[in-house]
C-alpha cells in the first residue's frame, strides 16, 4: 500500500517512510524483504515491488549520506514495454494516468504544473510525477525535505 500523504510505502513486513534511514533499509534487505543493489559507479540503492489497487509498481530508493534522497515508483504494467513500443503518445498517456493516480490519493490539485511535471508539496517533502521525453521515462518521485 502507498500512502502519499504520509510518505510511506508498505512492504511485506513494515512501512518504509521517506524518513527511513540506512539502518532501517539495511535490516529489511538482510531479512530479504527488499533488495540492495549497486550501480556501476559503486552507489547503492534499494529495490522492491508493491501494489496499490490494480496498479503494480517497482520501487527504487536512493540514499545520500545514509538518508533517503528520493523514492521512485515505476509502473510495472506500463503501455511501453520496450523501445519498439515507445512513442510520445504512450508516454504522455502514462504520465497523465500516473498524475491522476496521485491526484486521487492526495485529494488535491498539484501545487505546480509545468510541461512534463506535476508537483505537490506535502508535509514531508515533494511528491512529483514527471517524464523525460528523450528516454521515455515516466515516474512518481517522493523527495523528503
Amino acid at each position: 500500500m502507498i500512502n502519499f500523504l504520509e510518505g510511506t510505502i508498505k512492504t511485506e513486513r513494515t512501512n518504509i517512510s521517506v524518513d527511513s534511514d540506512y539502518k532501517d533499509l539495511t535490516t529489511l534487505a538482510e531479512e530479504g524483504f527488499i533488495e540492495r543493489r549497486e550501480t556501476n559507479v559503486g552507489r547503492h540503492y534499494y529495490h522492491f515491488e508493491t501494489a496499490e489497487g490494480s496498479m503494480r509498481f517497482v520501487v527504487f530508493i536512493r540514499l545520500k549520506e545514509k538518508r533517503i534522497e528520493w523514492i521512485a515508483l515505476r509502473w510495472l504494467d506500463r503501455p511501453m514495454k520496450d523501445w519498439d513500443d515507445a512513442s510520445e503518445k504512450k508516454m504522455t498517456e502514462e504520465y497523465h494516468k500516473l498524475a491522476n493516480f496521485v491526484k486521487e490519493h492526495v485529494k488535491t490539485q498539484p501545487d505546480s504544473k509545468k510541461m512534463g511535471v506535476r508537483r505537490w508539496r506535502i508535509k514531508w517533502g515533494v511528491l512529483e510525477v514527471s517524464y523525460e521525453a528523450r528516454s521515455f521515462d515516466v515516474g512518481i518521485f517522493m523527495k523528503p525535505l
